[in-house]
């Protein structure tokens, strides 16, 4: 009898810039709808800006609940899956959501944690020293003005991008996945997107760093964030059509 080999998966490798020419031409052949979710977008982050302590506020909490709830109907709305509200689907959707919340928030602690990881290594008075003159004055004016030196915003963002596909990217197409009543698992993207990790940097590299000009650029003239806004609601809107491309490219296609 011949040799049963086991069949191995197909690596699937994702074309960047045509996924983003697929977005473009889902936007020219849906324009009204991508109008009306920039319009609602916009009003929430006009809310956002407008409520009293920002998150602190116990209103922030409202905020962010029907926040979630316009994304998830977004992507119903997207798929045209009907019911458009459906709350089996909503708490479903919290599962692989709550996950990349809670992974983002331990790296993000980890990471506040590096500073400190000189004492411990028994550089007490040296590193408290540098930290004092130099590192602690220049970030807190840095953080006062909103602005950073092009070298800070290109090490910041390239060490966002280099996490994303880990850190946002596969969690995002789990969320969509959930959003669709299927497998939502963190360990089904990883086998559905396995090989493209430096096709997921460039696509976030695209999409983080015009964000982070506009920002700049706020800051540098002084407009009050009206432009980091409206360039942050344009970019987030787009930045969910291309995640929409790229889980049907993974899920639908193939």
């Amino acid at each position: 009898m011949p040799k049963m080999t086991p069949k191995k998966d197909r690596i699937l490798k994702m074309n960047v810039f045509r996924i983003l020419r697929e977005a473009n031409r889902y936007i020219v052949n849906n324009p009204m709808f991508v109008l009306c979710v920039c319009a609602v977008n916009m009003v929430y982050m006009l809310c956002l800006k407008a409520i009293p302590g920002g998150i602190q506020n116990p209103l922030f909490v409202v905020w962010i609940i029907t926040y979630y709830i316009f994304w998830c109907f977004f992507y119903r709305c997207y798929y045209r899956l009907k019911p458009y509200f459906s709350s089996k689907i909503l708490l479903g959707s919290l599962t692989p959501s709550t996950k990349a919340m809670v992974i983002v928030a331990a790296l993000g602690f980890g990471i506040a944690l590096l500073p400190m990881v000189p004492l411990f290594l028994g550089f007490d008075d040296v590193y408290m020293d540098i930290y004092e003159r130099y590192l602690q004055p220049e970030s807190a004016a840095a953080f006062a003005e909103g602005r950073f030196s092009i070298s800070d915003i290109v090490l910041i963002y390239g060490i966002m991008t280099l996490l994303a596909p880990m850190l946002i990217c596969k969690p995002y197409l789990a969320w969509i996945a959930s959003l669709r009543g299927q497998n939502s698992s963190f360990r089904k993207v990883g086998d559905k997107t396995k090989g493209n990790y430096w096709q997921f940097v460039l696509i976030s590299a695209l999409l983080l760093y015009p964000e982070a000009a506009a920002s700049q650029l706020d800051a540098y003239w002084h407009l009050y964030n009206w432009l980091d806004y409206t360039v942050s609601t344009i970019i987030f809107i787009y930045t969910n059509i291309v995640f929409a491309k790229i889980y049907d490219f993974f899920y639908l296609k193939h």
